[in-house]
């Protein structure tokens, strides 16, 4: 893609602002590691809102602060534990345990209900997106 995109820099340069569109089209895809070990987890592609928004803030029953964001995929995480209702912070969704599946770090959970695919609540600062080479 790089050989690609720089050949078309060279194709178009003289005709104004073509580089920039050109540049704004053809970004490789950015993605979202894990903090602990950088093993790519999602993309910035995959944020969803849920209940009207992509982040939220919630509080566990032992009295722990969670900043989450929601993503509609995780391909880097393992789900692992039973479906549970309990301290429900999406009502009417099961949530099990979201694990980096390289280092194992807990990094949020997956929610989902009944013909729903459902989605990750990830915790935002265990992630991290590197920045964009070049």
């Amino acid at each position: 893609m790089f050989a690609l995109r720089r050949h078309a820099k060279v194709a178009i340069a003289e005709e104004p602002g073509a580089i920039a569109d050109l540049d704004d089209r053809v970004q490789p895809e950015r993605t979202i590691v894990c903090a602990a070990c950088g093993a790519s987890i999602t993309s910035p592609e995959h944020r969803v809102a849920m209940h009207g928004a992509h982040e939220h803030r919630f509080m566990n029953p032992a009295g722990l602060l969670f900043h989450i964001g929601c993503f509609s995929h995780a391909i880097g995480c393992t789900i692992v534990g039973p479906d549970s209702l309990e301290y429900p912070w999406f009502p009417g969704f099961a949530w099990r345990f979201a694990m980096c599946g390289s280092c194992g770090q807990h990094l949020g959970w997956h929610f989902r209900k009944e013909a729903d695919p459902g989605f990750f609540g990830l915790i935002l600062d265990r992630l991290r997106q590197p920045p964009a080479d070049g």
